[in-house]
């Protein structure tokens, strides 16, 4: 998706993606097990990981929780979400889910 797109959809949303570290509302990032496998995790605050709640095995379980996570967040203030691969299929697939999302509210609203 092209970033003007990216762009509005973030504004609707209220939302910016970054791929850069710092003090950010949400992190989304891979991590290596102990033993070299790769687990993904997903978290507000990256010094309390909870595992059987920030930790997940499969990449592709992280469209649903970055979605999750606009979407609760996008009535309140910007909220800045740090993706250590911002070119991930899975925000890929976020986005074009979030922008049909928009497109059916905006075409809802104009009905109304």
């Amino acid at each position: 998706m092209k970033d003007s797109k990216k762009v509005k959809l973030g504004d609707y949303f209220n939302f910016k993606l970054t791929d850069q570290w710092g003090l950010q509302d949400f992190y989304i990032y891979e991590e290596s097990t102990a033993d070299g496998y790769s687990v993904y995790i997903a978290t507000h605050d990256t010094n309390s990981i909870c595992v059987n709640e920030n930790v997940y095995y499969y990449d592709s379980d992280l469209k649903d929780v970055l979605i999750d996570h606009i979407i609760d967040r996008s009535s309140l203030n910007e909220t800045i979400i740090y993706i250590d691969d911002i070119n991930a299929y899975f925000v890929n697939e976020a986005i074009e889910e979030l922008k049909d999302l928009m497109e059916e509210r905006i075409e809802e609203a104009e009905n109304d």
